[in-house]
């Protein structure tokens, strides 16, 4: 909750000096340390940002991992899987060369 996220960096500013004094960490200049401080505002202001919602990715995954299982052989499936992920990666890049490629063109 935004309440929570509130509470959480009012109680890490709090007590962060300690970190520093254990010798844990240096310094606290970190950029996205300081942006989590407009986080409640922006959410506020404006909904939830589509970067911090993981509905998109968490589909992707679930279609992904779904496909990936359906091309295996169903037989030490975790290896077949990746290298299906491999492969098409390796399809989506090449299309995607040989479409820029394609695009360049002055003759089509």
């Amino acid at each position: 909750s935004l309440n929570g996220l509130e509470s959480a960096l009012a109680i890490f500013h709090t007590n962060k000096d300690v970190l520093q004094e254990l010798n844990i960490h240096e310094h606290f200049n970190i950029p996205k340390l300081h942006q989590l401080s407009y986080y409640v505002q922006s959410i506020l202001l404006f909904g939830a940002t589509d970067g911090f919602n993981s509905k998109l990715p968490e589909q992707l995954h679930i279609d992904f991992a779904k496909e990936a299982y359906h091309a295996s052989n169903k037989r030490d499936y975790e290896e077949q899987m990746a290298l299906w992920l491999q492969h098409q990666e390796a399809v989506f890049l090449h299309g995607s060369y040989f479409h820029g490629c394609w695009n360049s063109l002055s003759w089509h």
